[in-house]
């Protein structure tokens, strides 16, 4: 999946939603608020603008049993999105928080995972060091048990995935380049 997919939407509808997606991965873990113009069924505005700038045709998508209905399959289709795909692991996943998601089976090495939480506060501290973090910075988003797992043995070296966490209008990135530490 590459960033280039949304210069086949209208600039006018994806370019600020893409420049504040650019600033939340180059910024790991702080909160952008993203211009949501629409909500497809059962996504936050923020997962809706994600799925509309950044899906592409030769990427599959990956759905979480709790988010793939039939309502969003439509919404999908009629956006001209990615095609949904039913293998893992997955180069791209929409997931729900709720769904307790194991992103070690869902997530292929280098994956961008766009997971839908309930707060972008008030979980389990993750301490993040890396490239575009002056020192240290603390978040909390709140996660799910099998996420956090994941966490605590987050891969090095650009080996990971790219987790977009969305709640509401809002996104947080944690983006394979960052070291996470699960206080």
């Amino acid at each position: 999946m590459s960033l280039l997919a949304s210069l086949n939407r209208p600039v006018v509808e994806t370019q600020p939603v893409l420049r504040k997606i650019l600033k939340a991965m180059n910024q790991a873990g702080v909160a952008v608020t993203l211009p949501c113009a629409q909500r497809w069924a059962g996504l936050s505005p923020a997962a809706t603008a994600l799925l509309i700038t950044l899906s592409e045709a030769d990427t599959p998508l990956w759905l979480d049993e709790a988010l793939n209905t039939p309502a969003l399959r439509q919404c999908l289709r009629q956006a001209g999105s990615a095609p949904l795909n039913h293998q893992q692991p997955a180069g791209l996943a929409l997931l729900h928080s709720d769904s307790n998601p194991d992103l070690r089976a869902i997530a292929a090495a280098g994956a961008t995972i766009i997971l839908e939480v309930p707060a972008l506060n008030g979980g389990l501290t993750l301490r993040l060091r890396g490239p575009g973090i002056q020192e240290r910075r603390a978040v909390a988003p709140q996660l799910p048990p099998k996420v956090i797992d994941f966490l605590r043995d987050w891969p090095l070296n650009g080996q990971g995935i790219n987790l977009m966490l969305t709640c509401g209008d809002t996104l947080m990135v944690l983006p394979r380049s960052v070291q996470v530490a699960v206080c």
